[in-house]
């Protein structure tokens, strides 16, 4: 039986980082990859174009229900493949429940699931938020938790977001990380193995969540655009995308969690430049956000 992770945590957590640290490992193994995205644009599965060419994209949907049918025929493939792999990583969703991955994983014959992966975003874990219980579902999923961006915390709210983690998931083995820097070897830790997924209240976050795809209409000005990013409603919880300035030879890749967000160089944008915003659906489809980013350059199909 192949052994499969499910990698899971909200949205802006590192889950894309985990997989990328996964794939470019130098540890021999030769891992196919499911990356799914909430959007119609999978952003995430274009940011390990470069260190994977055995990766199958799952957009537009949430794979713990709308898309699980998708989700079983994908590692049916992979099993029944000539050549076999030796690991397979199912990268969920940020507003998905693991709980329903693992159920689908754990059906399959030729599939085992070594372990449920919660990464959690250190610096937003101890503000209370609006979308907490989907957190706490995510990490009550896990057998292991990786504690993510310590470096953005003191220590005093690292240890209040583990103390929180692990009464959430007592039996879960709970790592503190940067970047999600983590051994392979632990990942695959059969001792680790998590228990049979409960599936009888799987949470079904298409109605809560919505996502929205903005194209541009010519360059941005950065400076309108950074006034843009740091006016974002509460219930906006990501941005990502590629995006072309006035002031830049090519396009930048951005990545927004929460009010922190970067820019950095990319050099082969995969896809058109395009922006891929989630949060809570009152708040992506609201005119006046769609307006500010219309002054900038971005509009909506």
């Amino acid at each position: 039986a192949i052994p499969t992770i499910v990698l899971s945590g909200f949205l802006g957590a590192g889950k894309t980082t985990l997989l990328r640290h996964l794939l470019s490992g130098s540890h021999g193994m030769k891992i196919a990859a499911l990356v799914n995205d909430f959007a119609a644009l999978n952003i995430d599965a274009a940011l390990i174009a470069d260190v994977s060419d055995d990766t199958t994209a799952l957009q537009n949907g949430c794979i713990c229900c709308s898309l699980s049918g998708g989700v079983a025929r994908s590692l049916a493939a992979i099993v029944e493949r000539e050549t076999t792999v030796d690991a397979i990583v199912i990268e969920a969703s940020g507003v998905s429940d693991p709980s329903g991955i693992a159920h689908v994983a754990q059906t399959l014959e030729g599939i085992t699931l070594e372990s449920i992966v919660a990464v959690v975003d250190a610096a937003e874990s101890t503000q209370g938020k609006a979308h907490d219980a989907l957190v706490a579902r995510q990490v009550a999923a896990a057998n292991l938790i990786l504690l993510n961006k310590c470096d953005l915390v003191s220590p005093k709210q690292a240890e209040l977001a583990e103390t929180r983690l692990r009464a959430c998931a007592p039996r879960a083995q709970v790592l503190r990380t940067t970047r999600c820097a983590v051994p392979i070897g632990l990942l695959f830790d059969a001792a680790l193995r998590p228990e049979p997924a409960d599936h009888s209240q799987p949470a079904h976050a298409d109605q809560t969540f919505a996502s929205i795809v903005l194209r541009q209409s010519k360059p941005i000005d950065r400076d309108a655009f950074a006034r843009c990013l740091c006016d974002m409603p509460s219930g906006i919880f990501r941005a990502k995308g590629f995006v072309t300035f006035a002031d830049a030879p090519g396009p930048l890749l951005l990545q927004l969690v929460g009010r922190r967000w970067s820019l950095t160089e990319c050099n082969d944008c995969p896809l058109e430049t395009a922006l891929v915003v989630i949060g809570l659906a009152d708040s992506v489809q609201n005119g006046d956000l769609l307006g500010r980013f219309a002054a900038v350059g971005l509009h909506a199909p």
